[in-house]
């Protein structure tokens, strides 16, 4: 079943070939997240809902702003790191919380150049989020 509708979707023209359109990191981009899991001290690791941890849906990027927000009109983190590593891009920062938060988090969002595909960790106290997904540039008119 899932052959057929690889062959449907590629015939369809609907699939692109992996790297075609590297992510440029230089201007804004849009990450969306497609999955998310919630570690505890001492009870392990489960899949969850993003609004289950407060995690974002999507995340904007502004690597030029060092920028990074969870919608179009918070404030967001800084990024305080850019480190670029074997065909990846490495950002990180920390937040601080707000009166919601027991505290703060230190965060890490791992991209690959080539697809636009990311792995989130947020550190938090006794306790971590790990996310996955994919970005895309952001047009901007």
């Amino acid at each position: 079943m899932k052959t057929a509708i690889r062959t449907l979707l590629t015939s369809g023209g609907l699939l692109c070939a992996a790297g075609a359109a590297a992510l440029d990191i230089t201007d804004p981009f849009l990450c969306a997240v497609s999955q998310v899991n919630e570690c505890l001290d001492g009870f392990g690791c489960e899949a969850v809902l993003p609004e289950a941890v407060n995690a974002p849906t999507f995340i904007w990027v502004d690597v030029k702003k060092k920028q990074i927000r969870t919608n179009h009109d918070s404030t967001g983190s800084r990024i305080s790191n850019i480190k670029e590593l074997d065909g990846r891009h490495v950002l990180q920062g920390a937040s601080d919380g707000t009166g919601q938060s027991v505290d703060g988090a230190g965060w890490t969002l791992s991209i690959e150049d080539e697809t636009g595909r990311f792995v989130g960790a947020i550190a938090l106290q006794q306790a971590s989020i790990t996310i996955f997904g994919a970005c895309t540039e952001l047009e901007l008119e």
